[in-house]
């Protein structure tokens, strides 16, 4: 081998083997900086854990300023975060109570200021603390610079909702469906709900304007958010969800049946819905969302409507869902009346395979049958796990009682 050669080949040997020794060396010095830190903080976090609780349910007042004025750099970081952890985990008064510790700390100012002056990730974690402390900036800071993108615009709508300030919905929902985004992430769509459940009508107003323009997956988040606000929206406009069962996309027409299931009382709701058209759509996924809300209003029209949707419905699994809401409704309305439930539900010929009821012959068997024989097979078999349930939790409760006595 040419020696020049074998001399590159030996530096960059030794080069390697150094580089990897310098890491080692690092992280194994690092790893021992952080246990040795560990160790010292942790009886140092106990003690500060000991004086928040006694300062929090032990005192009529905390003196939150002089104990923390009197705290060390490294005891006021770890106050932080067990304030951090208290925050997330309490409510009510004695989150409000605790609320007092993160400004003698002096978070809300700092907040503040990263709000103003840091870049997105300070951003976003000012907004977090924020939040917890319950104590929203001025609109004017919110609106300057906590809006490019969806998560900040979402965090600032958060801290607007956990504040309680009277125009959150209406403040937290032109945030967060600013710019029309795409879709929410889980925490958008979450807020989204619960800014909306203090007052709907924003939100509501909003979809009758613009749900055209948004993309699906917004119009399906929307929907899905609607149609757990149907104890609180009043006389807000829905027509919106009505018209949304005409969309192009199989998926919102899908949520816009769910959002309805829980609107049956709204009458002008159930002026505007055609229910003699719930089995013409092409979509099999969309016509059992449909059964599935004319199930869910139960009156004798939207029954007799699933009746007569189920004699024509040509899917299986739409069929069988179908068959479970009249089976459903039978069994109620019989036990309703003091009546043993109809036979099918009560007295089937016991199953010939692995849970799959007995069906006719290929040949002459109606496919509705079987859908129903299978739904019937399968509330029965439901009804008994309900009743041993129920025979299991009476039995654990009078063993349990006769222990105590």
């Amino acid at each position: 081998m040419d020696p020049s050669l074998s001399l590159a080949l030996t530096v960059a040997v030794i080069a390697l083997a150094s580089l990897l020794g310098a890491v080692v060396i690092v992280t194994v010095g690092y790893s021992l900086r952080a246990a040795r830190r560990r160790r010292r903080r942790t009886p140092m976090r106990a003690d500060l854990r000991g004086e928040l609780l006694d300062r929090l349910y032990g005192r009529d007042e905390p003196g939150w300023d002089e104990w923390a004025a009197a705290l060390s750099g490294a005891e006021r970081e770890e106050l932080e975060s067990l304030l951090d952890v208290y925050l997330r985990a309490l409510d009510g008064s004695d989150a409000d109570r605790l609320a007092g510790l993160g400004e003698a700390l002096g978070i809300n100012e700092r907040a503040r200021r990263e709000i103003a002056d840091g870049d997105y990730w300070a951003r976003i974690h000012a907004l977090v603390w924020l939040a917890l402390l319950r104590d929203a900036p001025d609109r004017s800071l919110l609106e300057t610079h906590c809006t490019d993108t969806p998560r900040e615009r979402a965090a600032a709508a958060r801290v607007l909702y956990a504040a309680g300030v009277g125009d959150a919905a209406t403040t937290g929902i032109d945030l967060l469906l600013r710019d029309r985004p795409s879709s929410f992430s889980v925490f958008g769509i979450d807020t989204l709900y619960r800014v909306a459940e203090t007052d709907p009508q924003p939100l509501f107003e909003r979809a009758a304007a613009d749900f055209d323009d948004w993309e699906p997956a917004l119009q399906q988040q929307v929907l899905l958010a609607a149609r757990h606000l149907h104890t609180v929206v009043g006389s807000a406009d829905l027509s919106w969800v009505v018209g949304a069962l005409s969309s192009p996309d199989a998926r919102v027409r899908t949520a816009a049946w769910r959002a309805l299931d829980a609107y049956g009382w709204n009458r002008s709701i159930r002026a505007a819905v055609d229910l003699a058209t719930v089995a013409d759509d092409p979509d099999p996924a969309v016509r059992a969302s449909a059964y599935r809300m004319l199930g869910a209003w139960g009156d004798g029209e939207a029954v007799a409507a699933l009746d007569a949707a189920a004699a024509v419905e040509t899917d299986d699994r739409a069929r069988v869902v179908a068959a479970e809401q009249l089976i459903r409704h039978r069994e109620a309305d019989a036990l309703g009346a003091g009546e043993t439930p109809p036979p099918s539900l009560s007295s089937l010929p016991p199953s010939t395979g692995a849970g799959e009821p007995d069906e006719p012959e290929e040949s002459d068997a109606d496919p509705f049958d079987v859908a129903w024989a299978w739904a019937s097979e399968h509330a029965r078999f439901d009804r008994l796990a309900r009743d041993i349930t129920g025979r299991d939790r009476t039995a654990r409760e009078l063993t349990e009682g006769g222990r105590t006595r």
